[in-house]
């Protein structure tokens, strides 16, 4: 167990295996990582406000649910294609997905739990990146199986449309919600805008702090099989109803 865990440690921050560690490496290693991953967060808030703001107002001006679902599309794919070109161009892996995969192949290699424990934490990373964080994230965790830029870029505007009707649904139901309040847009718009914006995270908060868990849980999945097979299936279940319930 602590074999593998020095292994998908070596593995997360990228350090070849074998290799010998300074830990003048490993702390400049993780300060960059810390410093992108700071820097990608607060993007990250920045443009789901905007996105609650911008769906908001559609409604707003009267446009239907499907023009709201196009323009939501349409900014997610924008702001992912950004968020991966800047991640790609600095080779710097703000968004942890070249990270959670290279911990994920680490943890396969393991035998059965292994496979439990990297299934559990790409499928955590996805369902976090679709409700919050962004479909650059899957891009990067898939970015072996995609192989050529072209099918990268298809994936990232698939995905897109993919969290583009999750947020349709959750903005025009809040946005109902608040009318049927007798809020009126023209004289409360920035209220308005605040409200959309804590809802998204309160919807999402829930499905993230699952996932945090589940990676936590990927660790001890290496004591038994039999406590890995169980944990696999009550995690699976939780992080489903947490998506159901959001």
């Amino acid at each position: 167990m602590i074999k593998a865990a020095k292994k998908g440690f070596r593995a997360f921050l990228g350090f070849e295996e074998g290799a010998v560690l300074a830990s003048a490496d490993v702390a400049k290693k993780v300060s960059f990582l810390a410093v992108g991953r700071f820097i990608y967060a607060m993007v990250d808030w920045v443009i789901a406000a905007g996105l609650g703001s911008f769906s908001f107002w559609m409604q707003a001006r009267g446009c239907s649910t499907w023009e709201v679902f196009l323009g939501t599309a349409a900014y997610d794919t924008i702001a992912a294609a950004i968020l991966f070109y800047a991640s790609d161009a600095t080779n710097c892996d703000f968004t942890l997905g070249q990270s959670l995969r290279r911990l994920a192949d680490s943890f396969s290699q393991n035998g059965f739990v292994g496979k439990i424990s990297a299934g559990m934490l790409l499928f955590a990373a996805c369902v976090k990146a679709i409700l919050w964080e962004g479909p650059e994230v899957i891009c990067f965790l898939f970015q072996k199986e995609l192989g050529k830029k072209a099918n990268l870029w298809i994936a990232l505007v698939v995905l897109s449309a993919v969290q583009g009707v999750f947020g349709t649904w959750l903005y025009t139901t809040g946005y109902g919600l608040w009318n049927k309040l007798g809020a009126q847009f023209s004289s409360h718009y920035v209220l308005l805008g605040v409200a959309t914006f804590f809802a998204f995270v309160l919807a999402s908060m829930l499905v993230s702090w699952m996932a945090k868990w589940a990676v936590v849980a990927t660790q001890w999945l290496h004591t038994t099989r039999r406590l890995a097979i169980a944990s696999g299936v009550v995690w699976t279940v939780v992080i489903v109803l947490a998506i159901v319930w959001s």
